[in-house]
Protein backbone atom coordinates (compact mmCIF):
# COMPACT_ATOMS: atom_id res chain seq x y z
CA UNK A 1 0.00 0.00 0.00
CA UNK A 2 1.31 3.69 -0.57
CA UNK A 3 2.88 5.67 1.98
CA UNK A 4 1.08 8.36 1.21
CA UNK A 5 -1.73 10.14 -1.45
CA UNK A 6 1.22 11.57 -3.45
CA UNK A 7 3.01 8.36 -3.76
CA UNK A 8 -0.03 6.81 -4.89
CA UNK A 9 -0.73 9.15 -7.54
CA UNK A 10 2.60 8.46 -9.18
CA UNK A 11 2.42 5.80 -9.23
CA UNK A 12 -0.85 5.30 -10.94
CA UNK A 13 0.31 7.51 -13.69
CA UNK A 14 3.50 5.56 -14.36
CA UNK A 15 1.01 2.61 -14.14
CA UNK A 16 -0.83 4.31 -16.99
CA UNK A 17 1.97 5.42 -18.80
CA UNK A 18 3.83 1.99 -18.48
CA UNK A 19 0.28 0.45 -19.69
CA UNK A 20 -0.13 2.21 -22.74
CA UNK A 21 3.13 2.24 -23.68
CA UNK A 22 3.28 -1.57 -23.42
CA UNK A 23 0.08 -2.02 -24.93
CA UNK A 24 1.51 0.27 -27.94
CA UNK A 25 4.50 -1.76 -28.02
CA UNK A 26 2.23 -5.36 -28.28
CA UNK A 27 0.24 -3.79 -30.83
CA UNK A 28 3.27 -2.97 -32.75
CA UNK A 29 4.17 -6.70 -32.56
CA UNK A 30 1.16 -8.06 -33.11
CA UNK A 31 0.76 -5.65 -36.13
CA UNK A 32 4.04 -7.08 -37.52
CA UNK A 33 3.07 -10.69 -37.03
CA UNK A 34 -0.89 -11.13 -37.11
CA UNK A 35 -0.52 -14.64 -37.85
CA UNK A 36 1.93 -15.39 -34.73
CA UNK A 37 0.02 -17.37 -31.77
CA UNK A 38 2.86 -16.88 -29.32
CA UNK A 39 2.45 -12.91 -30.39
CA UNK A 40 -1.12 -13.26 -30.03
CA UNK A 41 -0.82 -14.63 -26.35
CA UNK A 42 1.74 -12.53 -25.21
CA UNK A 43 0.07 -9.44 -26.22
CA UNK A 44 -2.99 -11.03 -23.99
CA UNK A 45 -0.78 -11.91 -21.35
CA UNK A 46 0.34 -8.17 -20.78
CA UNK A 47 -3.49 -7.26 -21.65
CA UNK A 48 -4.29 -9.66 -18.50
CA UNK A 49 -1.34 -8.42 -16.25
CA UNK A 50 -2.53 -4.97 -16.55
CA UNK A 51 -5.70 -5.59 -16.31
CA UNK A 52 -5.24 -7.36 -13.24
CA UNK A 53 -2.99 -4.25 -11.51
CA UNK A 54 -5.18 -1.92 -12.38
CA UNK A 55 -8.18 -4.04 -10.94
CA UNK A 56 -6.00 -3.72 -7.67
CA UNK A 57 -5.27 -0.13 -7.60
CA UNK A 58 -9.40 0.35 -8.14
CA UNK A 59 -10.14 -1.97 -5.79
CA UNK A 60 -7.72 -0.07 -3.27
CA UNK A 61 -9.30 3.20 -4.03
CA UNK A 62 -12.83 1.59 -3.11
CA UNK A 63 -11.27 1.25 0.01
CA UNK A 64 -12.50 5.25 0.81
CA UNK A 65 -9.00 6.35 1.99
CA UNK A 66 -9.53 9.47 0.82
CA UNK A 67 -12.79 9.79 2.72
CA UNK A 68 -12.03 8.69 6.10
CA UNK A 69 -8.75 11.36 5.56
CA UNK A 70 -11.21 13.75 4.49
CA UNK A 71 -13.80 13.20 7.46
CA UNK A 72 -11.05 12.91 9.71
CA UNK A 73 -9.53 16.58 8.72
CA UNK A 74 -13.04 18.32 8.96
CA UNK A 75 -13.32 16.83 12.71
CA UNK A 76 -9.66 17.86 13.56
CA UNK A 77 -10.90 21.22 12.10
CA UNK A 78 -13.78 21.38 13.81
CA UNK A 79 -11.89 20.49 17.12
CA UNK A 80 -9.11 22.72 16.39
CA UNK A 81 -11.66 25.58 15.82
CA UNK A 82 -12.77 24.96 19.25
CA UNK A 83 -9.31 24.95 20.96
CA UNK A 84 -8.36 28.21 19.62
CA UNK A 85 -11.82 29.95 20.40
CA UNK A 86 -10.97 28.35 24.02
CA UNK A 87 -7.43 29.40 24.27
CA UNK A 88 -8.50 33.35 22.96
CA UNK A 89 -11.16 33.18 25.79
CA UNK A 90 -8.41 31.98 28.40
CA UNK A 91 -5.81 34.46 27.58
CA UNK A 92 -8.40 37.02 27.56
CA UNK A 93 -9.22 35.51 30.74
CA UNK A 94 -5.46 36.27 31.63
CA UNK A 95 -5.38 39.47 30.54
CA UNK A 96 -8.06 40.63 32.63
CA UNK A 97 -6.85 39.32 35.68
CA UNK A 98 -3.47 40.45 35.25
CA UNK A 99 -5.28 44.04 34.73
CA UNK A 100 -7.05 43.41 37.51
CA UNK A 101 -3.56 42.63 39.79
CA UNK A 102 -1.95 46.11 38.43
CA UNK A 103 -5.62 47.41 40.02
CA UNK A 104 -5.33 46.06 43.26
CA UNK A 105 -1.71 46.90 43.57
CA UNK A 106 -2.05 50.34 42.68
CA UNK A 107 -5.15 50.68 45.25
CA UNK A 108 -2.60 49.26 47.63
CA UNK A 109 -0.39 51.90 46.93
CA UNK A 110 -2.96 54.49 47.67
CA UNK A 111 -3.68 53.01 50.51
CA UNK A 112 -0.73 52.82 51.96
CA UNK A 113 -0.66 57.03 51.63
CA UNK A 114 -4.05 57.15 53.64
CA UNK A 115 -2.75 54.79 56.27
CA UNK A 116 0.64 56.58 56.73
CA UNK A 117 -1.56 59.78 56.96
CA UNK A 118 -4.22 58.12 59.31
CA UNK A 119 -0.86 56.80 61.24
CA UNK A 120 0.23 60.44 61.36
CA UNK A 121 -3.07 62.00 62.74
CA UNK A 122 -3.20 59.65 65.30
CA UNK A 123 0.44 60.14 66.61
CA UNK A 124 -0.48 63.48 66.54
CA UNK A 125 -3.34 63.41 68.45
CA UNK A 126 -1.64 61.11 70.98
CA UNK A 127 1.02 63.47 71.50
CA UNK A 128 -1.56 66.36 71.96
CA UNK A 129 -3.34 64.23 74.49
CA UNK A 130 -0.19 63.56 76.74
CA UNK A 131 0.49 67.11 76.73
CA UNK A 132 -2.80 68.84 77.70
CA UNK A 133 -2.35 65.64 80.56
CA UNK A 134 0.64 67.23 81.39
CA UNK A 135 -1.00 71.33 81.28
CA UNK A 136 -4.04 69.49 83.84
CA UNK A 137 -1.26 68.00 85.94
CA UNK A 138 0.35 70.92 86.04
CA UNK A 139 -2.79 73.22 87.24
CA UNK A 140 -4.09 71.12 89.58
CA UNK A 141 -0.88 69.23 90.81
CA UNK A 142 -2.67 65.71 90.73
CA UNK A 143 -0.69 63.22 88.60
CA UNK A 144 -4.39 61.45 87.10
CA UNK A 145 -5.60 60.53 83.72
CA UNK A 146 -6.63 63.61 81.80
CA UNK A 147 -9.90 61.86 82.15
CA UNK A 148 -10.25 61.46 85.33
CA UNK A 149 -8.38 64.82 86.17
CA UNK A 150 -11.51 66.99 84.02
CA UNK A 151 -13.85 65.11 85.41
CA UNK A 152 -12.72 66.04 89.16
CA UNK A 153 -12.48 69.41 87.88
CA UNK A 154 -15.59 69.71 86.63
CA UNK A 155 -16.94 68.36 90.07
CA UNK A 156 -15.11 70.59 92.02
CA UNK A 157 -16.35 73.77 89.98
CA UNK A 158 -19.67 72.53 89.12
CA UNK A 159 -20.12 71.84 93.19
CA UNK A 160 -19.14 75.86 94.13
CA UNK A 161 -21.57 77.28 91.41
CA UNK A 162 -25.15 77.20 93.51
CA UNK A 163 -28.25 76.16 91.24
CA UNK A 164 -26.49 74.23 88.93
CA UNK A 165 -29.35 72.48 86.23
CA UNK A 166 -29.05 68.97 85.11
CA UNK A 167 -28.33 70.23 81.72
CA UNK A 168 -25.30 71.37 82.40
CA UNK A 169 -23.91 68.20 84.57
CA UNK A 170 -24.85 66.28 81.70
CA UNK A 171 -22.75 68.29 79.34
CA UNK A 172 -19.65 68.01 81.93
CA UNK A 173 -20.01 64.35 81.97
CA UNK A 174 -20.64 64.03 78.31
CA UNK A 175 -17.12 65.79 77.44
CA UNK A 176 -15.55 63.86 79.85
CA UNK A 177 -16.73 60.51 78.62
CA UNK A 178 -15.34 62.17 75.23
CA UNK A 179 -11.59 62.75 76.53
CA UNK A 180 -11.86 59.24 78.02
CA UNK A 181 -12.95 57.60 74.51
CA UNK A 182 -9.71 58.79 73.36
CA UNK A 183 -7.04 57.07 74.60
CA UNK A 184 -8.92 53.70 73.54
CA UNK A 185 -9.83 54.73 70.07
CA UNK A 186 -6.10 56.01 69.51
CA UNK A 187 -5.25 52.25 70.56
CA UNK A 188 -7.74 50.69 68.40
CA UNK A 189 -6.16 52.65 65.36
CA UNK A 190 -2.45 52.37 65.86
CA UNK A 191 -2.61 48.90 67.91
CA UNK A 192 -5.02 46.78 65.84
CA UNK A 193 -5.83 48.31 62.14
CA UNK A 194 -2.92 50.20 61.60
CA UNK A 195 -0.46 47.64 62.58
CA UNK A 196 -2.63 44.83 60.71
CA UNK A 197 -2.84 47.19 57.52
CA UNK A 198 0.82 47.09 57.80
CA UNK A 199 1.59 43.60 58.63
CA UNK A 200 -0.65 42.22 55.77
CA UNK A 201 0.00 45.02 52.99
CA UNK A 202 2.92 47.20 53.95
CA UNK A 203 5.99 45.25 55.20
CA UNK A 204 9.08 47.97 56.35
CA UNK A 205 11.52 45.48 54.63
CA UNK A 206 10.78 42.47 52.07
CA UNK A 207 8.32 41.41 50.29
CA UNK A 208 4.54 42.25 52.46
CA UNK A 209 2.09 38.95 53.31
CA UNK A 210 -0.07 39.70 50.82
CA UNK A 211 2.13 39.30 48.38
CA UNK A 212 3.45 36.19 50.10
CA UNK A 213 0.36 34.12 50.11
CA UNK A 214 -1.98 35.67 47.26
CA UNK A 215 -0.33 37.60 44.52
CA UNK A 216 2.54 35.81 44.27
CA UNK A 217 1.43 32.67 44.25
CA UNK A 218 -1.35 33.26 41.78
CA UNK A 219 0.83 35.07 39.31
CA UNK A 220 3.86 32.05 39.97
CA UNK A 221 1.66 28.91 39.98
CA UNK A 222 -1.46 30.28 38.02
CA UNK A 223 -1.19 33.03 35.83
CA UNK A 224 2.42 32.58 34.27
CA UNK A 225 1.69 28.73 33.82
CA UNK A 226 -0.99 29.15 31.97
CA UNK A 227 0.21 31.64 29.62
CA UNK A 228 2.92 29.07 28.58
CA UNK A 229 0.41 26.40 27.86
CA UNK A 230 -1.44 28.36 25.98
CA UNK A 231 1.14 29.41 23.75
CA UNK A 232 2.89 25.83 23.51
CA UNK A 233 -1.06 24.76 22.52
CA UNK A 234 -0.97 27.21 20.37
CA UNK A 235 2.15 26.53 18.34
CA UNK A 236 1.31 22.69 18.37
CA UNK A 237 -1.99 23.49 16.70
CA UNK A 238 -0.18 25.91 14.04
CA UNK A 239 2.51 23.15 13.65
CA UNK A 240 0.16 20.46 12.94
CA UNK A 241 -1.24 22.43 10.91
CA UNK A 242 1.59 23.36 9.07
CA UNK A 243 3.06 20.31 8.51
CA UNK A 244 0.09 17.85 8.17
CA UNK A 245 -3.47 19.33 7.73
CA UNK A 246 -2.19 21.54 4.97
CA UNK A 247 0.04 18.97 2.87
CA UNK A 248 -2.81 15.87 3.26
CA UNK A 249 -5.76 18.36 2.32
CA UNK A 250 -3.33 19.13 -0.84
CA UNK A 251 -2.80 15.95 -1.76
CA UNK A 252 -6.50 15.07 -1.29
CA UNK A 253 -7.14 17.55 -3.49
CA UNK A 254 -4.50 16.45 -6.47
CA UNK A 255 -5.91 12.89 -5.74
CA UNK A 256 -9.54 14.63 -6.68
CA UNK A 257 -8.07 16.12 -9.78
CA UNK A 258 -6.13 13.00 -11.24
CA UNK A 259 -9.57 10.71 -10.42
CA UNK A 260 -10.96 13.20 -12.44
CA UNK A 261 -8.64 13.18 -15.19
CA UNK A 262 -8.78 9.00 -15.33
CA UNK A 263 -12.71 9.26 -15.68
CA UNK A 264 -12.53 11.41 -18.46
CA UNK A 265 -10.05 9.39 -20.14
CA UNK A 266 -11.84 6.31 -19.52
CA UNK A 267 -15.32 7.72 -20.67
CA UNK A 268 -13.48 9.68 -23.73
CA UNK A 269 -11.29 5.98 -24.47
CA UNK A 270 -14.44 3.84 -23.62
CA UNK A 271 -11.84 2.01 -21.37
Amino acid sequence: MPNNPNDSMTRRQLLIAAGAGAIGVAATAYGLTQTSDEARAQFERELNKLRTLIGLYEQMDRIGLDNILANGLSLMRGLFEALKTGIRLMRDGVTIAEKAWQGFQAALIALRTTVDRIAQMAGDLQQKFKAAEGLVVGAIGVALPLAESIASFFNSLLSKIPFVGEDLRRTANSLVELVRAIPALIEAVTAQLLKQLNDLFFQPTGKARIDLTLIDPITVNLLEPLKKFLGDLDMLITKWEKEFVFPVQSALDERRAVKKQIAEYRQQYNV
